[in-house]
């Protein structure tokens, strides 16, 4: 495994709503990934991927990305909880995730979310009906923005293109972000 550099600033990726999926030659495959609401891991099971693994490529305490921070409705230099872990399967790498949590959202139950180590995002999310979910926002993530060179740099995956998507979830009204990339290897399963 790789390591998770940090990159100087690049080019911005430029989120879309879902109809953008509508208008790029993505494949159906890729396409049915990205727009799935539930459950990564679950939907990774119902595949055949008996048994993904999570490993942790970061997680601290540290000022998210400006756009984040928006997003968030956090002051930008205010620090959170942020997570980015690579989802992957003896068929390789499958997604890096990045999740951002306010220090205002971990709070009572949520203070679970800071102490996840290997275990799924989803697992806790997925379990609870009052927890809330934006609609997915998605981006090309190209070899000019950052966001690549760090897949390039954290996985031996090799495309001239990725896919994420991104979402707001909402916790008892309190919010987190969660980015996910899809790497190549997804469209086989």
């Amino acid at each position: 495994m790789k390591k998770w550099f940090k990159v100087n600033a690049m080019q911005k990726l430029r989120w879309q709503p879902v109809s953008l999926l509508a208008t790029k030659g993505i494949s159906p495959q890729l396409k049915d990934w990205l727009s799935y609401p539930g459950s990564f891991i679950k939907r990774l099971k119902e595949h055949g991927i008996t048994q993904p693994k999570i490993s942790v490529l970061n997680e601290c305490w540290k000022c998210p990305e400006l756009e984040e921070a928006r997003l968030l409705d956090i002051k930008p230099r205010l620090y959170a909880r942020v997570r980015e872990v690579l989802i992957y399967s003896d068929q390789g790498p499958l997604m890096v995730a990045r999740t951002v949590i306010p220090r205002t959202t971990l709070t009572g139950k949520e203070q679970q979310l800071a102490y996840l180590k290997t275990r799924s995002l989803g697992s806790i999310l997925f379990k609870d009906v009052s927890v809330e979910r934006t609609e997915f926002e998605y981006a090309c993530i190209k070899p000019s923005t950052k966001e690549y060179v760090r897949i390039e740099k954290a996985v031996d995956d090799k495309a001239s293109e990725y896919w994420a998507r991104r979402s707001l979830f909402y916790i008892k009204n309190k919010p987190l972000l969660l980015t996910e990339i899809f790497l190549t290897k997804i469209e086989c399963l």
